[in-house]
């Protein structure tokens, strides 16, 4: 028996074949028939959609955004999501866009929480299954529209979601003290004490 290893985006797009019933294919470069070519496309779609979420994995805290020769900040491509703390900002045609001053120009560097898109090979085994599970019965409904292969792909999709949102609770170190409203009720005695 070999030893396992991480998913590949080959063998994440044959468990989409296998569940239509397809054979399985042994690479996703060339010409491809038009269910791999798909299932491609829906694997790649539900690594997005799962992604922009957010998770421990793709989240970076207190990133700093230099500014450009136009005084601007352009974002980069992999980012699916972005939050400017000391800023009202949104995203507009590629750039940080400041509301409160309505400008695309900053006056210095801007620091971000940025959650960006990683590469299927990158993603933890965990954030694979999940994607993979939940493309496949993306997959099956638009392929096939099975009831039965919707519900018992959907089974495996939830097992798989727990699976990772389990890995981010032991993996993210989360503090119920780095809530504000949690803090604020846990420490409103201490408060009452000092007066």
């Amino acid at each position: 028996m070999t030893k396992p290893t991480s998913m590949t985006e080959l063998e994440a797009v044959n468990v989409l074949l296998t569940t239509i019933g397809e054979a399985p294919v042994n690479t996703l470069t060339g010409n491809q028939v038009t269910d791999v070519t798909i299932a491609n496309q829906v694997l790649t779609e539900v690594s997005r959609e799962v992604q922009a979420q957010g998770w421990h994995f793709n989240t970076e805290d207190k990133v700093v955004l230099s500014r450009n020769e136009f005084n601007q900040i352009v974002i980069p491509a992999d980012v699916a999501r972005i939050d400017t703390p000391d800023f009202n900002t949104v995203e507009r045609d590629g750039k940080l866009f400041d509301l409160t001053a309505r400008s695309l120009e900053f006056q210095a560097s801007v620091e971000a929480t940025i959650v960006y898109y990683r590469d299927f090979l990158a993603l933890p085994d965990t954030a694979k299954r999940y994607i993979t599970t939940r493309a496949a019965r993306i997959f099956s409904d638009r392929m096939l529209n099975s009831e039965t292969i919707s519900k018992m792909v959907r089974i495996d999709e939830q097992r798989a979601l727990t699976d990772l949102k389990e890995f981010e609770g032991d993996t993210a170190d989360f503090n119920m003290m780095d809530n504000y409203s949690v803090s604020r009720v846990m420490n409103r005695g201490n408060n009452r004490r000092m007066i």
